[in-house]
């Protein structure tokens, strides 16, 4: 066959292609709307994935803060499907270029924190055995499967220093976007946001804000970029009290304490940012906040968070080595509301089973003491792979990278901080921010030698 006639048919091929997935994703709008908005998502994401695996990461972590997209429940959701795609492109990347894969291994950058990462994942795939519900086990721990391998994909598609702002950028970005979701739908009540539960979207927007404020640090004085990362941080700030998530005014407080305690040269900055935020904080609270979540923070009747506390340590004394399985709290809890004492909240147990809404407890019941401290040791691992690259790339003259990675760190220790009011083990953003750090440290190690030579 002529190339002209090979190209036309190639040509006719793409067409065809083309139109099938259009009239698929036709179809797919008529029957719901939201999955047709969901498809055609799907095949822009996968488009930009297959172009440049950095982009797929940031365009995943944008996209995770908008819970409104996700089209389906359980184990087919939008983001597990654009979780599975980015991996996939990782995948192929890695078989296409060897010596990127020899050169960047995960394991020798952070074998800790990788070791952590395995035996967290691998404890909670065996719990299936002794879980009351395995079938439930399983699909939990299939999440965790997929939220584990979001670090050999960040590693890859993390290698240069600019990768890492982009990705503080599409993660306040996202934060941002799902403030004003939250701000435009609020109508005087509590704050939701894209993410659609109050405590989750406060702990995430702390998150943001210190990640935000290590960009406006660095940023220079006067620049759209500064003034655009400054009114970020307002409006985030404004959300996130718009919650009223008492979880999320503790987790800002840990985040101050832990900046003037780990601030290094930028001590003293912290201290003030720390001033300023315990005055306009309580200002802003008393003068404009929405009454729904004044009622809330000020409020001291019960929510059933610490009922479930209450049945979760039961639980735990009476499951102390295994734990109960992956996924199983909800479903075991009714069996210790007796021995828990007088509840005051006992249908967030019996009529509509919640989670623990402490992830650490969750874990502690659900894999024992095994699995909390593999999932500490990841936990760990992570932050200190992020104070590490910071002192490296302070030593080496690079400030504005070490604040950046300590900005990466106090984020860290922000959104652990709120997981102690929330069961947020699954979350994407969650497992995302932790598996940036190795790839920050090797990044700072390479920077490092290249400077001293």
């Amino acid at each position: 066959m002529a190339l002209p006639q090979r190209l036309e048919a190639r040509t006719l091929g793409l067409i065809a292609f083309v139109v099938a997935i259009s009239l698929m994703v036709g179809v797919a709008a008529g029957i719901q709307p939201r999955y047709g908005v969901a498809a055609a998502l799907g095949l822009t994401f996968a488009g930009a994935v297959l172009a440049n695996l950095t982009l797929g990461v940031l365009l995943f972590t944008l996209l995770s803060f908008l819970e409104v997209v996700n089209a389906g429940s359980g184990a087919v959701s939008f983001m597990k499907v654009a979780g599975l795609i980015v991996f996939l492109s990782w995948l192929a990347a890695q078989t296409l270029h060897t010596r990127t894969r020899a050169g960047r291994a995960l394991f020798v950058s952070a074998p800790v924190l990788s070791t952590g990462v395995v035996a967290f994942v691998a404890w909670s795939v065996m719990s299936a055995a002794w879980a009351v519900d395995s079938g439930t086990a399983v699909s939990s721990s299939s999440r965790f499967v997929l939220d584990a391998l979001l670090f050999p994909v960040v590693f890859g598609a993390i290698r240069r220093r600019e990768h890492v702002v982009w990705f503080i950028a599409a993660f306040v970005i996202g934060a941002v976007i799902s403030a004003m979701i939250g701000l435009a739908q609020s109508g005087g009540g509590r704050l939701a946001g894209g993410i659609g539960d109050f405590d989750a979207e406060a702990a995430l927007l702390v998150t943001a804000m210190t990640l935000d404020a290590g960009l406006i640090a660095t940023l220079p004085r006067g620049s759209a970029l500064r003034s655009l990362a400054i009114v970020a941080a307002v409006i985030m700030g404004v959300a996130m009290i718009d919650t009223g998530s008492r979880g999320g005014v503790v987790a800002l407080g840990v985040v101050l304490l832990a900046a003037v305690i780990f601030g290094g040269r930028w001590r003293r900055r912290a201290v003030v940012v720390a001033a300023v935020v315990a005055v306009l904080v309580p200002f802003y609270f008393f003068l404009l906040a929405p009454s729904a979540a004044i009622q809330h923070l000020n409020s001291d009747s019960s929510t059933g968070r610490t009922d479930l506390w209450r049945v979760g340590i039961k639980m735990w004394e009476a499951n102390p080595v295994l734990g109960v399985g992956a996924g199983n709290f909800p479903v075991t809890a009714v069996q210790y509301v007796q021995s828990s004492g007088p509840l005051t909240r006992a249908d967030v147990i019996v009529d509509v089973p919640h989670v623990t809404h402490n992830t650490y407890l969750e874990i502690l019941d659900e894999l024992g003491p095994l699995g909390l401290i593999a999932l500490l040791t990841i936990a760990i691992g992570s932050i200190a792979s992020a104070l590490r690259a910071a002192r490296l790339y302070e030593r080496a003259g690079q400030q504005k990278f070490g604040l950046m990675s300590r900005s990466i760190a106090l984020a860290l220790v922000g959104l652990l901080s709120a997981d102690f009011f929330i069961s947020n083990e699954y979350e994407h953003l969650l497992w995302l921010l932790l598996a940036v750090p190795p790839a920050l440290l090797a990044l700072a190690r390479s920077d490092a030698r290249a400077l001293t030579r």
